[in-house]
């Protein structure tokens, strides 16, 4: 039975209230055809690592730490630090991701945004992680 998505819903308290955290941990992103013979071993043994799972048809992408990746021998992409906005806003919120994206975008960074059921996350390149954190304390300052 579905129920209405619990969390915040309006966007100027959103913003102000993320009280975004920085992980200290690198994560990559991995790819695996559903035909390689390395996915069964890696969902049965390894999943409870994986921070997202995508399922596509061309195969799974998973988000794992780089250590993991690199211990595990797997060719990955972005390099990134994920930052969690402290904030619980409903999965059903109009415009919090999107404000945060523009913002990023008018600085000449972008993220992957990743929804959990409590929090938002963005997984920003290894580097930019200072900007961004930077960026989000000013726009939760400007809704005050």
């Amino acid at each position: 039975m579905a129920t209405a998505a619990p969390g915040g819903m309006d966007l100027k308290s959103l913003i102000h209230s993320m009280n975004p955290t920085l992980n200290q941990e690198p994560f990559v992103w991995i790819t695996l055809a559903r035909t390689d013979p390395r996915l069964a071993p890696f969902l049965s043994q390894k999943l409870q690592h994986v921070e997202v799972l995508v399922q596509e048809s061309e195969g799974y992408t998973f988000v794992v730490t780089k250590t993991l990746a690199d211990q595990e021998n797997y060719e990955y992409v972005f390099p990134c630090r994920r930052i969690t906005l402290n904030v619980h806003s409903s999965l059903e919120a109009v415009g919090f991701m999107a404000a945060i994206a523009t913002r990023l975008a008018r600085i000449g960074t972008g993220s992957n945004p990743v929804s959990g059921y409590h929090h938002d996350h963005l997984f920003v390149a290894v580097g930019k992680e200072d900007v961004v954190m930077g960026e989000l304390r000013k726009m939760a300052e400007e809704q005050t």
